[in-house]
């Protein structure tokens, strides 16, 4: 069974849980309780611990014992190991790709990824053994990977292998997590944590999307840097030839606080094309995205994390949406304000009724909603592509951890 397919599945089971309201408002509060809970004993653990050696310290001590990256006079030799095809090749491979000579995991089959259908154990297995396979392959070639950058969790692969292919081949390690707010410990799998954790004594550097969760790894002796999500500009751009047909668009799985958005807009009187796994509207294609993106007036955006209504993450679309030159608006994400003016930009919302006042403002106001969408454009192409995110992080590495 393929990833869409398990999703499929997903959201259709969450469907018939509707059917029995009180059983379906139940089941999410209860997640959302145990996720939040769970953050603020992380939290609260990190912040009793002692402040951590800077980070230009711990980053010299990993790179100590690596390749000299300022010395390396050819393209660095990069291996990514991604996890959603859909989204790597939504910028994220492209951008590796101008900056470095990129190699990928993909599995025994040939596809992409290490979303494995199989079950956890055997997936983990598998995607271990075809990641010592590829680097081994590599290196027999002559071209060991300078740097190895995963989007990974200790559920995927076993954590032990990345420590294994730094010392038989120098090769740097570092790990993005987009979910460290409530993937950090991840969920446990015959008595061992799943998330990013197990993986911090394997690792060089980690790139995390929440701010504070930088911290938590300098406190384990892990050099850490935010490193939000981008977008590209040749995938998601303005489309002037085009008209705006749809006044507000979104894209996701229905379900939770989305669906709650969505509807209360629609009963307010407000044309809202949303598509996605459970909408009406069905699935689009990922090549369609970008083109539906460009033809709204607004692109809609959802902040929270799971079933929650107050705990919030930085999403991809927070900057496919700006790049797409339309006006965007999302929770009122603290994260938010580390990359964007807000208000200038995009637009944020603190509650469904603030998002229908904001949303039907911005309607009514084209000039204004038009300088918005203009000013975030221009942020997001100036600061927010994968290839600047990228090409900063060489240059990381090449200046020996000084920003």
């Amino acid at each position: 069974m393929q990833w869409y397919a398990r999703v499929d599945v997903v959201l259709n089971l969450k469907s018939k849980l509707k059917e029995f309201g009180w059983l379906y408002g139940l089941n999410a509060h209860y997640k959302s309780a145990a996720v939040k809970r769970k953050y603020r004993v992380t939290a609260a653990r990190y912040a009793c611990l002692p402040p951590s050696r800077s980070f230009q310290e711990l980053f010299g001590k990993h790179l100590k014992n690596e390749k000299h990256f300022a010395q390396i006079d050819r393209p660095l030799r990069i291996f990514f190991m991604g996890t959603d095809e859909q989204q790597d090749r939504s910028g994220t491979l492209q951008a590796l790709a101008k900056i470095s000579e990129l190699t990928y995991f993909t599995r025994a089959d040939g596809s992409y990824g290490q979303n494995d259908p199989s079950l956890p154990l055997f997936r983990k297995r598998a995607n271990t053994e075809r990641l010592s396979t590829l680097i081994k392959k590599h290196a027999d070639q002559g071209k060991p990977p300078d740097v190895l950058i995963a989007q990974t969790w200790a559920i995927l692969v076993a954590p032990e292998i990345l420590s294994r292919i730094r010392q038989a081949y120098g090769t740097f390690i570092i790990n993005i997590s987009m979910d460290d707010r409530h993937q950090y410990w991840g969920a446990k799998l015959k008595g061992e944590w799943g998330g990013t954790f197990p993986l911090i004594p394997h690792i060089d550097l980690a790139l995390t999307a929440a701010p504070e969760c930088a911290d938590w790894y300098m406190k384990e002796g892990c050099p850490a840097v935010f490193f939000p999500e981008a977008s590209d500009p040749e995938i998601f751009h303005p489309m002037p030839e085009l008209p705006k047909t749809h006044d507000v668009c979104f894209v996701g799985g229905c379900y939770g606080i989305r669906e709650q958005i969505v509807n209360a807009l629609q009963n307010a009187g407000i044309r809202v094309s949303a598509f996605g796994g459970g909408w009406k509207g069905g699935r689009i294609d990922t090549e369609s995205v970008p083109k539906l993106f460009a033809q709204s007036k607004i692109v809609l955006g959802v902040g929270t994390i799971g079933h929650c209504t107050d705990f919030f993450a930085l999403k991809m679309r927070d900057f496919d949406g700006p790049m797409s030159g339309s006006c965007y608006i999302t929770h009122d994400n603290p994260d938010l304000y580390h990359v964007y003016e807000i208000g200038k930009e995009i637009v944020t919302y603190q509650s469904i009724s603030d998002c229908i006042d904001k949303v039907n403002y911005l309607l009514q106001n084209d000039a204004e909603r038009e300088q918005i969408a203009e000013a975030g454009y221009q942020r997001a192409v100036k600061e927010h592509t994968w290839e600047k995110r990228f090409r900063t992080l060489t240059d990381l590495l090449k200046n020996g951890g000084i920003f």
